[in-house]
């Protein structure tokens, strides 16, 4: 019997180790750092270098979810580590750990449920957990998602069969991310209903409570709120964000569930588990409904699900068995379930690799665009300045000293707790705070928007509203060509001294955006259209209409109207320097030295960079 247990744990450690060579392999596939990674590294080193929990210095904002994470990403800085290094080392061993406690917790329930040792089981789920390729993009993420999964599934199991580990769990797993609490209430639901009654629920909440004060109240006296900001940036109770949370989990079961047939086989599993390990199903269904309703997440690849996987999986494997066991009781019931465990292996890695290659390459090309528009700018301006941003993560950690203003609200809270509302500012974005007005007075020195002229976003488009941005900012170029293209980041001209007028209709910003669309697109009339809407009907006080329809012309081979169109956008705005660059191209093609002379010494006036990087 010993050598038999025996054998059966080192078959059991073997196919966890083939399991987590697979993982690994798709980890080096989607090696990357993702762009929100950088937050919580600016935050370490702002506290290494003696500023505080800061995002920037002297202003107290919890822009972070993932406490415990950062100071992790803390004690490892002062080790000598670099923050990179260590949460990848995090997010691997955890994703590691999730592949173990797979392994363990289907064997253990497979053995509950009298369906047999369990070790086949559990060898099916290990190594489809390992063809997860949502568990293996956020473990070298930088982010804390997958360590977060782990505690949060290492608190189930440990309120199902090892009850000593389940507080310690429970607390690192609040100290990491503000869903713990949810882990929290959904394993003391099942406490009193499945586990000692109400008595020792209420004795498990009171000892959660004692061992947590201490960081509510870091929170309130450092913070001044329990909540973090990105809380009230991110969520709301509106019907839209519940139904981007519905697309969300649609997507989720989707990829992950092969269309809810997962959760189906799980369901069945009911009639056979305990109730402790009911409550793995309880879990997966209570926290899908939590995501829902908070409208998912804005970040791809199904992040906010990577806790869910492995219950989801457990009880439908369960659920799979027991069907078996009635259906065919003269087939052992694991090799059923290790089919369905294969065919869930297949679906996880190929069905969603398509997208999630390609989430991965965007993201990949983001963080170089921000470190390249990051590093022109200390290039060619010394100041201490400012910038206004709505995607800050890689920008604002290369950006270390310089005063950062997150224009979704992430880590402003005066953006985040009294955002403005324009009725159709609508897009794909989720999110959707911004205040206009505020960043106008802020007076940053340079304004960031995420796809650089169009204004993509929410917060992007109010701005267009207002005459201060339009009148006392313009798109300052910057050559990259390792990304084959300008950049453009809008620079403050200096004082405005007077008033700022808001336009009254987003359709001035919805059409402008339309157009960039449409061009990207290479639909020229629908873009010609939506422009020449804004220069008929818009303010007329800026030089954008012109300069697209001028940039339009001269990509489509209509150099001539091009250049009339530049003579019209220079006449509002002699900062319009996509406007000479376009003048300048003309000029070289047509050998015109008096035009190229003309338009160079604006260039150099506006962007000397451009003529030394080009």
């Amino acid at each position: 019997m010993g050598q038999s247990a025996a054998f059966q744990n080192a078959l059991l450690i073997a196919g966890l180790a083939i399991a987590a060579v697979i993982m690994i392999t798709q980890m080096r596939a989607l090696w990357f750092t993702q762009d929100d990674a950088y937050i919580s590294y600016r935050y370490a080193q702002n506290a290494l270098d003696g500023h505080g929990l800061v995002f920037n210095t002297g202003e107290r904002v919890e822009g972070y979810t993932n406490f415990l994470w950062v100071i992790l990403l803390i004690l490892g800085g002062k080790l000598g580590f670099d923050f990179d290094t260590v949460a990848k080392a995090f997010g691997i061993a955890s994703a590691v750990g999730l592949l173990a406690l797979a392994a363990f917790a289907t064997r253990r329930a497979w053995q509950t449920a009298g369906l047999g040792n369990g070790v086949i089981p559990g060898i099916a789920a290990t190594v489809a957990l390992a063809a997860n390729g949502s568990l293996a993009y956020w473990a070298v993420s930088g982010l804390e998602t997958v360590f977060f999964a782990a505690l949060a599934v290492g608190a189930l199991y440990a309120w199902t069969v090892r009850p000593n580990w389940l507080v310690p769990f429970l607390v690192l797993a609040s100290l990491t991310r503000p869903e713990g609490g949810l882990v929290w209430v959904i394993i003391l639901a099942g406490e009193w209903l499945w586990g000692d009654g109400a008595k020792s629920a209420l004795r498990l909440a009171a000892i959660g409570a004692l061992l947590l004060a201490p960081f509510a109240a870091f929170k309130l006296i450092y913070y001044g709120s329990l909540l973090p900001n990105p809380f009230y940036a991110k969520t709301g109770l509106a019907w839209e964000y519940i139904q981007s949370g519905l697309e969300y989990t649609w997507l989720y079961l989707k990829e992950y569930g092969l269309y809810g047939a997962v959760a189906l086989l799980g369901v069945a599993a009911m009639t056979v588990l305990s109730g402790h390990w009911r409550l793995w199903l309880v879990f997966w269904l209570v926290y899908t409904i939590y995501i829902t309703m908070v409208g998912g997440d804005v970040l791809k690849a199904q992040r906010f699900f990577a806790p869910v996987h492995l219950p989801l999986l457990l009880t439908a494997l369960i659920g799979v068995g027991s069907i078996a066991r009635r259906v065919f009781p003269k087939i052992a019931a694991h090799w059923p379930a290790t089919v369905v465990a294969i065919g869930i292996a297949a679906w996880s890695f190929f069905i969603p690799r398509e997208p999630l290659t390609y989430i991965w390459g965007m993201e990949r090309g983001l963080i170089q665009k921000m470190a390249t528009v990051a590093s022109y700018l200390k290039q060619t301006d010394p100041r201490q300045f400012s910038i206004a941003a709505s995607t800050i993560g890689r920008l604002s950690y290369d950006l270390r000293g310089h005063r950062v203003i997150d224009m979704l609200g992430l880590t402003d809270s005066t953006i985040a707790r009294h955002p403005e509302s324009i009725p159709g500012n609508v897009s794909t974005w989720r999110e959707r705070n911004f205040n206009a007005t505020y960043l106008m007075e802020a007076d940053p020195d340079y304004i960031l928007f995420s796809t650089g002229h169009k204004p993509s976003a929410p917060a992007e488009r109010a701005l267009m509203l207002h005459s201060e941005f339009r009148q006392n900012y313009y798109a300052s170029l910057y050559s990259a060509p390792q990304l084959g293209r300008l950049l453009a980041v809008h620079k403050r001209k200096g004082p405005y001294n007077k008033p700022d007028e808001v336009w009254p209709t987003i359709d001035l910003a919805q059409d402008i955006n339309q157009a960039f669309n449409y061009s990207i697109g290479d639909n020229i009339d629908s873009a010609m259209a939506c422009i020449t809407r804004v220069k008929r009907d818009g303010p007329g006080d800026f030089a954008t209409p012109d300069q697209f329809i001028a940039d339009l012309l001269y990509r489509h081979g209509d150099p001539d109207r091009a250049l009339a169109y530049t003579d019209s956008a220079l006449a509002i705005d002699s900062f319009a320097i996509t406007a000479w660059h376009i003048r300048a191209s003309i000029a070289t093609q047509r050998q015109d030295s008096v035009l190229y002379d003309q338009s160079l010494r604006h260039i150099t006036r506006l962007a000397p960079w451009l003529l030394t990087t080009q």
